[in-house]
Formats: structure tokens, C-alpha cells, sequence
């Protein structure tokens, strides 16, 4: 069976939709730059025009490092997935990024039905620049997340109060003149994610997705900026590993990864 998940909500903070798709690879248009890029202008037909819109970059959650994040653990998965959101930016980053982990974890643990025949276990490591992270995990259903992720500066990234500065001008007058930003908290808000909302990304994608994951830091270089580098390998560790641990295994032939027999509900 293909394995396929889909689900849309709508509250006072968010309007979410996410989509996951197991059995469809990921493929170069999955990215930002590789969605502007995929129609040429050419006349297709409905069924060209239809797989073109469904490869394209589908991640957009208005928070430009999440957005990142989110793309290279689908990117190192291999699956393709749909984000879309809406939430209140001008407030905070919070309830975006919480209910986006939400939502997508549990599209996977749904696409993934009973996990019978799965490889169920996996161990990755990613890297990007100067850091490496190794992702260890397992669809058990036994819902439990661990990291050492050195999340040391407020934002992912090392953004602090110079992009106030330059975006605002030392007394916090727009000088971009852009009338889409109306305070300091939306130039923060609407592009970085704060390292305490990385850590809770993880954390609840995990409890969604029911599996139990360990991250851990194996190389960081501690320097300005540090926590982009750690956010990437991260991701990129936890979605080749999630990409091991859901492959069929044709050596148990349909039966689920236990001495049981059953996983835990």
C-alpha cells in the first residue's frame, strides 16, 4: 500500500496543512530555488502541470530557518512532504514551529500504519560546516527524545540585535520603508527561529512521530553562528536515519521488528 498521510487544522494561532508521501522521492525541485524553477513557461498538459506543482517546494512555514531546517530532514529522508502555515508571527515563532512539528510527526506516524515489515531502527550522521551530529532512532512507538544539541545563542543562528539595528535603524523606524513589517519583532520572527523552538521542533516531532530519538553533537566549532551549523547536521542526521529505519526490509517478510510480535500502542 502506498504510504501516505495528509492533514489540515485551523486555530486562533495557526492555519496548518501537511502532507507526507513515504513512497514519492525527493527530488531537486523540492527546494526553494528548485520551485521557482520548475515551470518554464512551456504549455503542458493537466497531467505535466499536476506532477510539476506536486514536486515543487512545498515547505513554507514564514519562518525562513525553519523552513531550512525542515527541508534538508526531508531532503536526507527522501520523501516528499508539504508544509504550509500561517500562524502569528507578529507574536512569537512558538506556535508556528510547535504545530508544525505536531502536524508533521503525526502525517509520519500515520503514513508509516503498523510499521510491519520495517527496518524499524536506524543511526545517521549529518554534517554541515564545521559541525556533525548523529541521530539515533527508532519507530517504537515508545515516544521519548534526548539531545546535547549546544543551542548557547538565543537564535538559531547567532541572530541578535544588529538585524534590529539594521532593519529598524537605532530608534526602530522601518528604514526599508517595506510596509509588510510593522515592528522589530517582525523582522526577527518572520526569517530566525529561536534555539529553545529548535530543541521543542525535535522534541515534538519525536513525540508525535512516536519514536524514540537520540541526537548528539559529535563535532561543533563554538563560533558565532554556531547553532545554523548544529541545526542542519541535525536535520540532516534525524532524516537519514528516519530514511533507514522506514525502509521495507524484505528479510522479515512483512512481520513486524519485534520479539513480541506487535509494537506498542
Amino acid at each position: 500500500a502506498h504510504r501516505r498521510a495528509q492533514r489540515r487544522g485551523a486555530t486562533k494561532e495557526t492555519t496548518i496543512e501537511v502532507s507526507v508521501d513515504l513512497d514519492a522521492p525527493w527530488c531537486e525541485a523540492d527546494l526553494p530555488s528548485g520551485a521557482q524553477g520548475a515551470w518554464t513557461g512551456n504549455v503542458m498538459t493537466s497531467t505535466t502541470l499536476t506532477a510539476t506543482v506536486e514536486r515543487t517546494a512545498r515547505i513554507k512555514t514564514g519562518i525562513s530557518v525553519l523552513d531550512r531546517v525542515l527541508t534538508e530532514l526531508v531532503r536526507c529522508a527522501g520523501i516528499q512532504v508539504v508544509v504550509h502555515c500561517e500562524g502569528d508571527r507578529h507574536i512569537d515563532d512558538h506556535h508556528t514551529a510547535e504545530d508544525v512539528a505536531i502536524t508533521l510527526g503525526q502525517c509520519l506516524h500515520e503514513a508509516l500504519g503498523d510499521k510491519a515489515g520495517l527496518a524499524r531502527m536506524g543511526c545517521a550522521e549529518g554534517a554541515h560546516a564545521a559541525a556533525r551530529c548523529r541521530a539515533v532512532l527508532d519507530l517504537s512507538n515508545r515516544a521519548h527524545f534526548e539531545s546535547d544539541l549546544s543551542l548557547d545563542e538565543e537564535y538559531v543562528g547567532g541572530v541578535d540585535g544588529e538585524v534590529v539595528a539594521l532593519a529598524f535603524g537605532a530608534d526602530g523606524a522601518d528604514v526599508g520603508g517595506s510596509e509588510s513589517s510593522s515592528s522589530p519583532c517582525d523582522a526577527i520572527c518572520g526569517g530566525v527561529l529561536s534555539s529553545e523552538m529548535l530543541h521543542h521542533v525535535f522534541l515534538s516531532l519525536t513525540m508525535e512521530l512516536r519514536a524514540t530519538v537520540h541526537l548528539e553533537v559529535l563535532e561543533d566549532s563554538g563560533a558565532p553562528g554556531h547553532t545554523l551549523d548544529i541545526a542542519l547536521a541535525a536535520s540532516s542526521a534525524f532524516g537519514a536515519a528516519l530514511a533507514s529505519a522506514s525502509k521495507l526490509d524484505p528479510r522479515r517478510h512483512g512481520v513486524v521488528a519485534s520479539s513480541k510480535g506487535t509494537l506498542s500502542q
